[in-house]
């Protein structure tokens, strides 16, 4: 269902009001969109599919991306201050990402379930080498345009709109001239597609404060996170959980066997 025009849409992203120095990030977010998320992470087993519903919140001059179970999670959506507690949220995607508009910058946000350990990353958004085909079809009552890319060693068709001119989209999907509605990987293992729009009334504040992340690289990040995943009692070293070694080989047996069928991530390489 079409929300906004194309008009309303570029009026209000000229309007700037990022306030943003050196480790603190801060302004509004005013729009969200919502997409659905069906993935595979075992490519040997088509019954291993799921799905998640992914929020990307549109603010003035950056956007942030996540599953929509860490904002019911967290519904204030700030982070990175010694206040902040939230309930656990069910999600197999516990990262955030942060698109600067006017900036190349993409943050990509860590924080180990059940602990205190905050890391980010940084990336450059220019990572698409887009090729804009004449193709259209109707998307929700958006006019949407085919594209395709690769991304960490996977091909993409996109479906963008120009009545939305905001070059953004899902995950670290951007580079197009409109919001992505729809992308998918040629072998269909991941595909996102857009489910609705809607304006925030009142919009909602958000914080960063990157003093409170620990700066690190993807491939030291995804070493981590593998670590935590494959013993995470063995990960938080917490002097209150004794186990014997039968019960703590068992848990970790039990983790290995889970992380083996979930050979099929988002990014290859």
């Amino acid at each position: 269902m079409r929300l906004y025009t194309y008009s309303f849409f570029l009026i209000t992203f000229l309007i700037s009001s990022l306030g943003f120095s050196q480790n603190k990030l801060k302004g509004k977010l005013e729009y969200k969109v919502t997409y659905k998320l069906s993935f595979q992470l075992d490519s040997t087993d088509a019954d291993s599919r799921k799905s998640e519903l992914m929020i990307l919140y549109l603010g003035e001059d950056f956007s942030k991306y996540l599953s929509r179970a860490k904002t019911i999670a967290n519904p204030i959506v700030v982070q990175g201050n010694s206040a902040h507690t939230s309930r656990n949220a069910l999600t197999h995607f516990h990262y955030e990402i942060i698109k600067e508009r006017e900036k190349d910058s993409l943050l990509y946000l860590l924080k180990i379930p059940k602990m205190e350990d905050r890391f980010v990353y940084a990336e450059s958004k220019q990572q698409f080498d887009w090729q804009i085909a004449q193709e259209t079809k109707t998307i929700e009552g958006f006019t949407a345009q085919k594209a395709t890319t690769t991304f960490a060693g996977r091909e993409y068709t996109a479906w963008f709109t120009t009545e939305i001119p905001i070059s953004d989209g899902p995950y670290k999907f951007n580079g197009l001239p409109g919001l992505i509605l729809e992308i998918t990987d040629t072998q269909g293992y991941w595909d996102f597609k857009f489910v609705g729009l809607e304006k925030l009334t009142p919009k909602i504040a958000y914080r960063l404060n990157l003093k409170q992340y620990e700066k690190t690289t993807r491939p030291s990040l995804e070493k981590l996170w593998h670590r935590y995943r494959s013993d995470p009692m063995g990960y938080a070293n917490n002097p209150n959980v004794v186990g014997t070694p039968e019960v703590d080989q068992f848990y970790r047996d039990a983790f290995a066997e889970m992380l083996s069928k979930e050979n099929n991530p988002l990014e290859l390489k």
